[in-house]
């Protein structure tokens, strides 16, 4: 047949001939839906433990620096070394990018996870025996190499095993677990000792090697690699089918994709920013990682037991800190019943906006008790109100949706130069972003540090929302066709208005 795709019919009422082989495979009837997804899910939840980490790594401080400051401590810190316990991760994330760009071209996405889990329980068992702050440095500096890259590899993995209809659902499996991370260090601080709440965080990552080994390789890695018959057996588990021939159309998309990247004879990172559609992709991947973070996200995980002793609610910081992760957590969960039903660039619009609604409350409590000297006792509550505000929009839309278009907008030719470039500029980002959190504080005021990154979230959602496309609901190659296509579109509809014109006329006839 000509085109596989094209109805088999004749202007004589005569059919085709085909051979039975041939339209088992080529036919788009076969039911798809026939299989079932069960793997895609398992293997999600299994490597969404190691994002679990990040949030553990992030949130760490916001239990660890009260006690490593307090009478009690085996490592009495200052406040300086407080802030660089808080900072050496985002340095370590920086010069991970630099050390594990090629690992998953090479080792494949599972094994670069499976491999950088070591050094993590390393680092983890570390913590449990340190003796100085050096150790503590160093460990989280390791920590910090590792967390950022498991963010561009799961985010990979995720989006290149999962079915398009449930892949924005499973991406925000990462945020969801970043969120319980998050909790999971804040309670374990509440409720254990600081030793023991270490040996449980220690916990996570061995879990996750124990399960991850068993989970499949991405198809997509092992057409990279020439393994197509094992990538088939890989595509059929993972859309639960017994039938070659049900997944045909889908291997061969896969491997259209993987062969056109492979064609590519250009350097990757020159191609990364000499083709305008990769270029684009990069922009707005950029802008939705920095207004993430510049929305004050991890200052605020990192600093929020801090945070609450400024404000001198009655509560008890760690217990605030503690209803904040909560609130993150059940937001996260609840968002993944609206991912497909509302678009990206629409849910990211609105995130930004009440996150900085929820900012400049905090803000606004702040001014009236540093700046005015006013009497704020009826209104303790009020950043607690403005955190949780914060809490709920950003757990909406802000918190996952940079994860999801990692793994959604970039071209598969440049999909890792492009992970090193946004991360390792996002890790410069963050260094400045928590060294100035208490410079700002002392210069400027707390009031001020939280009205900037109300700012932030305002312009940055406005922007973005401008000018990201809709990614919801498709392909990874129609998403590449769309960004691509910009400049070529006034040309396409013009060619298929004349191909429509001349089959009104065939038929005419």
């Amino acid at each position: 047949m000509e085109n596989k795709n094209k109805l088999l019919y004749s202007r004589d009422n005569k059919y085709e001939k085909v051979g039975l082989e041939d339209l088992s495979l080529n036919v788009e009837s076969v039911p798809q839906k026939s299989g079932n997804n069960w793997l895609q899910y398992a293997a999600t939840a299994s490597v969404c433990l190691f994002s679990m980490t990040a949030g553990i790594t992030y949130s760490w401080t916001s239990p660890a620096l009260p006690h490593l400051r307090s009478n009690n401590s085996e490592i009495p810190i200052t406040q300086v070394e407080g802030a660089w316990i808080a900072t050496s991760v985002d340095i370590g994330s920086f010069s991970g990018n630099i050390v594990f760009l090629f690992i998953a071209n090479y080792l494949g996405r599972k094994n670069s996870l499976l491999m950088i889990a070591i050094p993590y329980i390393i680092a983890c068992l570390m913590i449990v025996l340190a003796k100085n702050v050096i150790t503590l440095y160093v460990s989280r500096f390791i920590m910090g190499m590792i967390t950022d890259f498991v963010f561009a590899l799961v985010s990979t993995y995720i989006g290149e095993i999962s079915d398009k209809e449930i892949r924005g659902i499973l991406l925000i499996g990462i945020r969801i677990s970043l969120s319980l991370g998050q909790m999971y260090v804040k309670i374990a601080g509440v409720l254990f000792s600081y030793k023991t709440m270490n040996i449980m965080i220690m916990i996570i990552p061995l879990l996750f090697f124990a399960t991850f080994f068993f989970m499949p390789e991405s198809p997509y890695y092992l057409l990279l690699k020439n393994q197509r018959k094992k990538a088939l057996k890989t595509l059929m588990k993972l859309k639960g089918h017994k039938v070659p021939g049900m997944i045909h159309l889908e291997l061969e998309r896969i491997e259209k994709s993987v062969k056109e990247s492979q064609e590519s004879k250009k350097w990757k990172f020159r191609e990364l920013f000499a083709v305008k559609g990769n270029r684009r992709s990069l922009y707005i991947a950029m802008l939705a990682w920095a207004t993430k973070h510049s929305s004050g996200s991890l200052s605020i995980h990192a600093f929020t037991q801090d945070i609450f002793e400024e404000t001198g609610i009655s509560l008890a910081p760690e217990i605030c800190a503690m209803i904040i992760a909560i609130i993150g957590v059940t937001m996260a969960i609840i968002a993944t019943f609206i991912i497909e039903r509302a678009g990206r660039r629409i849910t990211f619009l609105f995130s930004g906006l009440f996150c900085a609604l929820g900012l400049a409350l905090v803000g606004l409590s702040f001014f009236l008790k540093t700046y005015f000297k006013a009497d704020v006792e009826s209104i303790t509550w009020l950043p607690l109100a403005g955190l949780i505000v914060y809490e709920i929009a950003f757990s909406l839309g802000l918190a996952y949706i940079p994860i999801i278009l990692m793994g959604e907008i970039f071209a598969l030719s440049v999909k890792m130069p492009a992970v090193f470039i946004v991360h390792t500029t996002i890790s410069i980002f963050l260094i400045i972003i928590k060294i100035s959190f208490q410079w700002l504080n002392n210069m400027a005021g707390i009031y001020t540090t939280f009205w900037t990154y109300a700012i932030c979230s305002f312009f940055g959602s406005i922007i973005f929302f401008c000018i990201a496309p809709e990614t919801k609901g498709k392909t990874l190659e129609e998403i590449q066709d769309n960004i691509h296509a910009n400049n070529v579109r006034k040309f396409q509809k013009s060619d298929e208005i004349i191909k429509e014109k001349i089959i009104v006329t065939d038929v005419s006839d």
